[in-house]
């Protein structure tokens, strides 16, 4: 059964989920609740109209939402002076005091007002921050206090827009059911009064809040056209949409900071983007931006904080920590921020160690308690990690990454666990039974190499988990459904991978393990501590060491990028992974940190990359760790960019790479000359040439094409994928029936193509024919690594084993088209009794034989193997009863 989770299910607005509690607010405390019923059960309670005062208050409301904070301070505190009446002033007025970082003022404002409104719920809910604010936690809890008094004692005050949502947000704090308050608070404040933006915001708010990020992005974007002045709005929609389109995401903070330049939101989320993408001045900028506002505000204190961490200050760190905290020293969002961040960037037990610091200032704080249980599934600590899960969902019942990651726990305990030589492997059961042994193989092998070479012992097991539904990993591995793009994630000792079956064109996972098998060294070498272009550029390259047919490599697309000056500075080489232009551009992005580290070694040599891990290691900051050990960056950026050229500039260096435009005389039946004398005027254009042949194959004119395709392969011999004229001239000669040639060319191009099944599979016949199975072995191999799920490698394995006298490979390729269901199970279970019984192993032939036996009971040949089984064990008991006794 899949995981797939669609965010309605578990939306705030759909059906509840079974094990959330529905009795609603059964978590209020009874004076709340009894308020809650006299506000919401009464039939004589009527919405009443909007308690807003004079229009003139729209003003410094205009100004505020334009990021004019000081203006439309002086505006209304010259309002108040002149005794204008009304609460939505002095609410307004202690929100710009908050926003501008004057707590202590604030809170005298709001002392000041309670005192003549002391019936506002507002003023009291204000009044509580403000004293958390300026260290006065018991001023705080009696506003709490009050707030519940007053609703129970005059519930009628309380059913206008502003009210209600106050309500509500007090109700969610406090433990109350998220869709019984979305209905009883903010749907009603919507009914209430249609056009107030508050509302509509509390809404999406919360289906942000509860990580419905489609239902989140659907409801922002409703606003953003009643009130396409509101940063507010812009700013929720961005956050919505980052982790499914970065690109307009981007578009609506970009608007969101066109709206209000100061909006600390979007500033704090902008800082956040560049922070992953390692642009660490960019975000420095923008956090000072905030705090020019607030010099006080915690959160962006804290992503400065989290920003010297990374840089390795750690005396910053602390200082601008402490700094956060300076205003309420109790603060958790101090420390889920900060950790956070450092989870982003793969510092997951340093960022594990602050959300248990946050839950030490507050145990109730349901962010870090979710952000720690994410942090420890993915460093493998996984019995604190679920049950902290639990504890989070029993809490929060309409999270939708909670729901969807312990709906994916009961997917995993179905999974087979295997441990092997350090690694721990977890895979659908049946998956497990046909490939899981290679995988391990695959796993031990890259734990030798790569660890010996890179002067690392691993000390814990590495668990690696291949899940067979896309969802099933995204879950897994990003906390939400529909994330697609990924082969596999490392996070440092838990690797992540789609199986070949969640992919509809299946890479190769030999591949794909190995890379990731790279980052578990390269993380684990430096403790995390270095940026994601360099983990990336090593993976890629260790993957081109291992097999030269894997791994990014110079083609026709990367080099227009690198000559048309598509380059990424080596200092900004991580943000090319945050913000492509498009999937090549994320492609192109990995294969140039592969050639930045190819061209370090090259020249400096593999100790030097060595030592800049060393060094990451110890908390010096990437571009020192570069110049301490190659050479200045202002030197080694024009030399290398130097050196991209000169590759790019060698691929294929006698081909013409202009566009032919061939398409009007190919669809003119008439030019046949005309396109005759275009080639032989072009003969060294490749994409001509190609798009000729294939023009040619078409209309079954082979014998024509085959001289064409000749010198497209003459030109660039190494090009792979669907216009390789390798794979198209193989393809005519199959059609000519020129068989040894075809086999011939077939073989040059799987030694560079390792995702070629077609390829494999035609190499296999061709090579099964001429009994050459030394090459049977090799293509089945490369078909395997490929795509283990379908019969012909594994029986193309178990035919060539036995000529090879590779017995046990013969035997191991026998247990897996076993458990893939072969089409003859009597055939399948004999051949692999007889392997069995050749390898010494008579209890494991025994039984294969009678499975063999239960499918064809009149099995002469498997008759004849039991008795031969049976007869043995017979002479090996008489033996054992004529031996004398000690």
């Amino acid at each position: 059964m899949s995981s797939l989770r669609n965010s309605a299910t578990v939306s705030v607005i759909g059906d509840q989920p079974a094990a959330i509690d529905p009795t609603g607010f059964a978590s209020l405390t009874a004076a709340f609740r009894m308020a809650v019923v006299l506000l919401f059960g009464m039939a004589l309670v009527h919405a009443a109209a909007s308690r807003s005062p004079a229009a003139d208050i729209n003003e410094p409301r205009r100004l505020a939402a334009s990021g004019d904070y000081e203006e439309a301070l002086e505006l209304v505190t010259k309002a108040i002076e002149d005794n204008v009446y009304g609460e939505d002033w002095r609410v307004l007025k202690a929100e710009l005091e908050m926003t501008l970082g004057r707590y202590p003022t604030a809170r005298a404002t709001l002392e000041s007002a309670v005192e003549k409104y002391a019936w506002s719920i507002r003023l009291r809910w204000q009044l509580r921050d403000a004293a958390r604010f300026t260290g006065d936690p018991e001023l705080a809890e009696a506003q709490s206090a009050a707030i519940t008094q007053l609703v129970e004692a005059s519930p009628w005050r309380f059913t206008d827009a502003d009210n209600l949502i106050t309500l509500g947000w007090i109700a969610l704090e406090i433990g109350a059911d998220a869709r019984e308050v979305q209905e009883a608070f903010f749907k009603r404040a919507e009914r209430n009064n249609p056009r107030h933006a508050e509302p509509i915001l509390a809404l999406a708010n919360l289906a942000l809040e509860k990580r419905d990020f489609a239902l989140a992005a659907e409801k922002f974007t409703k606003a953003a056209e009643s009130f396409p002045d509101n940063p507010d709005v812009h700013y929720g929609l961005a956050a919505a949409l980052f982790s499914s389109d970065p690109q307009a995401a981007g578009e609506a903070l970009e608007q969101a900071l066109t709206c209000n330049p100061r909006h600390a939101p979007s500033l704090l989320l902008q800082a956040d983007r560049l922070i992953d993408g390692e642009r660490y001045d960019d975000a420095e900028f923008s956090l000072n931006q905030v705090l020019d506002v607030n010099p006080k505000h915690p959160a962006a204190l804290a992503y400065w904080s989290a920003l010297a961490h990374l840089k390795s200050d750690h005396e910053t760190e602390t200082a601008l920590r402490d700094e956060a905290l300076s205003t309420w020293s109790t603060n958790p969002e101090v420390d889920y921020l900060i950790g956070r961040e450092l989870s982003q960037k793969y510092r997951f037990a340093e960022g594990a160690a602050h959300q248990r610091q946050a839950l030490e200032f507050d145990p109730d704080y349901l962010p870090a308690r979710k952000q720690l249980a994410e942090d420890l599934l993915r460093l493998g600590k996984e019995d604190e990690g679920w049950r902290l899960a639990d504890e989070a969902f029993e809490a929060d019942g309409y999270d939708v990454a909670m729901y969807n990651l312990l709906a994916l726990r009961e997917e995993l305990e179905r999974f087979e666990t295997t441990e092997r030589d350090g690694v721990i492997l977890r895979m659908d059961a049946r998956e497990s039974a046909v490939y899981g042994r290679q995988v391990h193989n695959l796993l031990q092998e890259a734990r030798e190499k790569l660890c010996e070479k890179y002067q690392l012992e691993l000390t814990e097991p590495v668990t690696v988990e291949i899940f067979p539904q896309p969802d099933d990993f995204a879950v897994r591995t990003f906390g939400m459904p529909g994330v697609s793009g990924y082969l596999g994630v490392c996070f440092g000792n838990v690797i992540t991978a789609n199986s070949p079956a969640a992919q509809l064109n299946p890479s190769n996972w030999e591949a794909v393990l190995w890379h990731e098998f790279a980052h578990v060294v390269t993380l684990n070498l430096t403790q995390n501590k270095m940026p994601r272009w360099l983990s990336e550029g090593i993976s890629v390259y260790e993957e081109r060491r291992q097999n030269p047919a894997w791994g990014e490599r110079m083609n026709p697309a990367y080099r227009e990028m690198i000559l048309g000056g598509e380059l990424t500075p080596i200092g900004e080489l991580s943000g090319a992974f945050l913000s492509p232009k498009s999937s090549l551009h994320v492609q192109f992005a990995y294969y140039q940190s592969s050639i930045v580290v190819e061209y370090l070694i090259d020249q400096f040599g593999f100790d030097s990359l060595l030592s800049i891990l060393n060094d990451l290691r110890e908390g010096v900051y990437i571009n020192d760790a570069i110049e301490r050990h190659t050479a200045p960056l202002a030197q080694l950026e024009p030399a290398f960019a130097e050196f991209a050229r000169a590759e790019a500039e060698s691929l294929a260096p006698n081909v013409d790479w202009d566009e032919p435009h061939l398409a009007p005389l190919l669809a003119d039946s008439q030019g046949g000359d005309a396109i005759e004398e275009w080639i032989g005027n072009n003969p060294a254009n490749l994409r001509g040439l190609v798009q000729y042949a294939r023009f040619l194959m078409q209309r079954e004119r082979f014998a024509d094409a085959r001289p064409i395709l000749e010198q497209a392969v003459e030109l660039y011999p190494e090009q792979t994928g669907p216009d390789s004229p390798l794979r198209l001239l193989g393809e005519v000669l199959r059609e000519l029936g020129e068989t040894e040639e075809e086999r011939s060319v077939l073989t040059r191009l799987a030694a560079i193509d390792a995702d070629a099944t077609p390829v494999f599979l035609r190499l296999i016949e061709l090579e099964a024919e001429r009994e050459n199975w030394d090459a049977v072995r090799d293509n089945a191999q490369r078909m395997r690594a490929v795509n283990p799920l379908v019969a012909a490698p594994h029986r193309a394995l178990a035919e060539s084993g036995e000529p090879l006298n590779n017995l046990e490979e013969a035997a191991d390729a026998w247990q897996s088209l076993i458990a893939l269901g072969p089409a003859d199970p009597a055939e399948a279970h004999y051949r692999l009794a007889d392997l069995l019984w050749r390898l010494e192993q008579p209890a494991e032939a025994r039984r294969e034989v009678m499975l063999s036996l239960e499918a064809a009971p009149r099995f002469r040949d498997a008759q004849k193997l039991l008795l031969k089984i049976v007869r043995s064990d017979s002479s090996e008991e008489a033996k054992v009863s004529e031996s004398p006794s000690p």
